[in-house]
């Protein structure tokens, strides 16, 4: 079945789409939507996705999904002998505690980073609020090290390679790249970046 994904070419929630897919083999459609000419907002795009966000999965069933994280879980399981989705189910709760979390504190901190460094400059909005950006801040620096620590003692988030790796990764690549959110006290996490950059088909989903 053909798999459409609308995106957006700096967005961290599509590239982990994109990464997933390729370490899986699963050939997808990109589609990239253009922000400069609003095409998120488009009335055709909303009637995929209602938030006006990506990324957006379409197959060619008209079986739309949006959130990434639910995405990531529905294309892990097109190749369930991979065991990127647990078959445990104690394990399946693990992962979607860390899943849960990571989307409520250090993503949605390094969201709020991505539009006020980024996205609003971008549309011409005036961005970098200081209240915004030290509240933000302040998050990380109380929920990276939960994950530091952690990785400390596991080789990945959960016990084995899992979509969470894949959830975080691309947003941690952004934080210590284009967003300039120091990471160096944190060994444990750039270690395990470091493993997931060097997945066999890492390099070849273009960073952009």
């Amino acid at each position: 079945m053909a798999i459409k994904l609308y995106e957006g070419s700096i967005s961290p929630n599509s590239r982990k789409v994109r990464l997933l897919a390729a370490e899986l083999d699963l050939p997808i459609e990109c589609v990239t939507l253009d922000f400069a000419k609003r095409e998120f907002r488009s009335s055709e795009y909303l009637a995929k996705n209602p938030n006006g966000k990506v990324p957006t999965l379409e197959e060619d069933d008209g079986f739309v999904l949006w959130e990434s994280g639910a995405i990531l879980k529905y294309l892990a399981s097109k190749r369930p002998e991979r065991e990127l989705i647990p078959r445990d189910p104690r394990d399946q709760a693990l992962l979607d505690q860390w899943l849960l979390w990571w989307t409520a504190h250090p993503e949605a901190a390094l969201y709020r980073l991505i539009m006020e460094r980024l996205v609003k400059p971008f549309r011409g909005v005036r961005g970098n609020d200081p209240t915004i950006v030290a509240e933000a801040e302040e998050d990380l620096a109380r929920f990276l090290p939960v994950l530091d620590r952690h990785l400390q003692i596991h080789e990945y988030i959960v016990k084995r390679l899992s979509v969470v790796d894949y959830a975080a990764a691309p947003w941690l690549e952004a934080a210590r790249g284009p967003l300039h959110v120091d990471l160096t006290s944190y060994a444990a996490i750039a270690a395990w970046l470091s493993r997931m950059q060097a997945r066999p088909r890492w390099a070849s989903i273009e960073s952009q």
